[in-house]
């Protein structure tokens, strides 16, 4: 971030404090946005569910993961329509890392994932529907991800 005053960097997790809120003072500007590398062998994918295009999400997801020898050697899970602010789902992120792509259940992953978060309803959706939703979500970018780390591409389409 940059203002006349000085230049600062923020980072992700605390830079969103609300709805339409962030952590910028009102004479900066965002100048750069810095986005670790990841290694070869990696997937990254985006679902989300919006009444029409363009819109507001409902839910949705953001995954990357990277593999070496068959097994999740990274990951993560970000959430966003499931409340003020994007949230990252660690649990999911923990469970993935060290796992065989092969013995991943994507449902049920997805299913503890938003278990903990308790969306709030409005005229869009229910608090419980966002959740299935975002669930829903989660699965579907994960598996995008694992088939675009793995050469496909194709998986989850």
């Amino acid at each position: 971030m940059r203002s006349a005053r000085r230049t600062r960097r923020i980072p992700a997790g605390e830079f969103f404090l609300s709805a339409f809120m962030t952590a910028l003072e009102p004479d900066e500007l965002v100048t750069a946005v810095h986005v670790p590398v990841w290694c070869p062998g990696s997937g990254f994918a985006v679902a989300e569910l919006a009444r029409r295009h363009g819109d507001f999400a409902i839910a949705g997801a953001a995954c990357g993961v990277q593999l070496r020898d068959g097994r999740i050697t990274r990951a993560a899970v970000g959430l966003f329509g499931m409340g003020g602010i994007p949230v990252r789902a660690r649990t999911a992120e923990e469970a993935l890392t060290g796992a065989s792509v092969g013995e991943v259940d994507l449902d049920g992953l997805a299913r503890d994932a938003v278990a903990p978060l308790r969306p709030t309803s409005d005229a869009h959706g229910s608090g419980a529907y966002r959740r299935r939703a975002g669930a829903h979500m989660i699965a579907r970018a994960l598996g995008r991800a694992l088939a675009e780390a793995q050469g496909s591409g194709e998986a989850g389409a």
